[in-house]
């Protein structure tokens, strides 16, 4: 159900009285899933940036595995998160945009199986674009959602609620269920822009205020996450990944939504926990691979909606020879909807990114990770060939399923413009 406005202080006193944790059944081991919005993958100590202090998930990356090869599917935040929940691709679940979608009643998500199989289910999320309208909010138990619906646009300060609060509120309804198996989701919308870092990382990283954000999300983690590094959780998977990345300037784009290069494709991804070995992981990984190996290690194979097959595959398992092979698909298509740009579809394949556009693009990511030198015009035939099998039910247009002027308002007040450009 959707959380309505209990005060913090009933999850406090829950959490005081709920008594000590009680053992675990080792085949239904507790699951949380992180996602730091608009975090890019290069954006953390354990990708290697030297510029930002993130201990608490460096800490977690050197005791999981860290896969340095994981991309979205989307580039804004509502149908990434779905891709996430459902193992989903976007013109599977039919959600395309932050505007104008909502997941149907018929396809079900990680909330609604772990539920069924007897889990104890809550969200706590960041910002309006997963507010529970959009039908993530089936199969928990809990769905935070109270977050402002309005901003200041003009000052490019956006409706959010601070990661710090998103992570108390978690923490407490987990301290609140001990005695059944639990899934907890945690959105913190933090790195999104505006960038506006509160001390003391706003003095540290004033000249770089997105990563103040970044190293000030790490700082609300740290007391959840130390609960599993230190050995003080009972077993557990836990996940940590961003929906999309942030451009800061690259190929001319400030933040995020217009294009699908690097910059706001690639994502980090980190496994922690039962079943998951340690060290780096350079094998291809998506969105649509993270429902997989929570439904693996509990042992649950539910049916995928009608119609439908879960693209995705369990990261759990190593032997998986053909993936660098497979195409992983992805599109950018906010500016379609918004502003009358022609959609942007493509697959990443073998380490290389092909781009449907009118002026189309190839690039090999391994040789040009900035994506700079456009292969396309040299190797028309090739990348055409893996064009043509771009899913035809991916194509534009997509069906638009919302028309609500208060829910439009909200989103344009986030950065998410809504109505149809021409």
């Amino acid at each position: 159900m959707k959380f309505g406005t209990t005060p913090l202080l009933s999850f406090c006193l829950l959490a005081a009285v709920a008594g000590p944790s009680v053992a675990a059944d080792p085949a239904r081991p507790d699951v949380v899933l992180i996602t730091i919005d608009t975090l890019r993958a290069d954006a953390v100590g354990f990708d290697g940036n030297p510029r930002v202090a993130t201990p608490a998930l460096d800490l977690l990356a050197a005791q999981g595995r860290v896969f340095t090869n994981a991309h979205a599917h989307n580039v804004v935040t509502l149908p990434s998160h779905t891709n996430i929940l459902t193992g989903l691709y976007p013109f599977q679940h039919g959600v395309r945009d932050n505007e104008g979608f909502r997941l149907p009643p018929t396809v079900p998500t990680l909330a609604t199986w772990l539920s069924e199989a007897g889990y104890a289910t809550a969200a706590v999320v960041g910002a309006f674009p997963l507010d529970s309208e959009f039908g993530l909010a089936r199969g928990f138990d809990l769905y935070d959602d109270r977050v402002p619906k309005g901003s200041h646009p003009r000052e490019f300060v956006m409706a959010e609620r601070a990661g710090a609060e998103v992570v108390t509120l978690g923490r407490a309804w987990w301290a609140a269920h001990p005695t059944q198996p639990r899934f907890l989701w945690l959105h913190l919308y933090d790195p999104h822009a505006g960038y506006l870092p509160p001390e003391p990382f706003k003095t540290r990283y004033a000249k770089e205020p997105y990563l103040g954000e970044v190293a000030a999300v790490d700082s609300y983690l740290r007391p959840f996450l130390e609960e599993f590094t230190g050995g003080k959780a009972r077993p557990a998977l836990v996940i940590v990944t961003s929906d999309h990345g942030e451009s800061l300037g690259e190929h001319g784009e400030q933040t995020h939504g217009l294009f699908a290069y690097e910059a706001t494709l690639r994502v980090p991804l980190v496994l922690w926990g039962v079943g998951v070995k340690l060290g780096r992981d350079d094998r291809p990984a998506a969105h649509v691979d993270l429902a997989p190996p929570v439904l693996d290690l509990l042992r649950l194979d539910p049916p995928s909606p009608p119609g439908m097959r879960r693209s995705g595959r369990s990261l759990l398992r190593e032997a998986a020879p053909t993936l660098a092979a497979e195409p992983r698909y992805f599109e950018a298509l906010s500016t379609t909807l918004n502003r009358g740009w022609a959609p942007l579809r493509g697959f990443l394949q073998s380490g290389r990114k092909v781009i449907s556009l009118p002026i189309a693009e190839l690039y090999d990511l391994a040789k040009d990770p900035r994506e700079i030198d456009n292969l396309y015009a040299r190797e028309k035939v090739a990348a055409d060939a893996v064009l043509d099998r771009l899913p035809r039910e991916s194509k534009w247009p997509p069906e638009q399923q919302i028309e609500n002027e208060e829910t439009s308002k909200a989103l344009m007040a986030l950065g998410y413009l809504g109505g149809g450009g021409s």
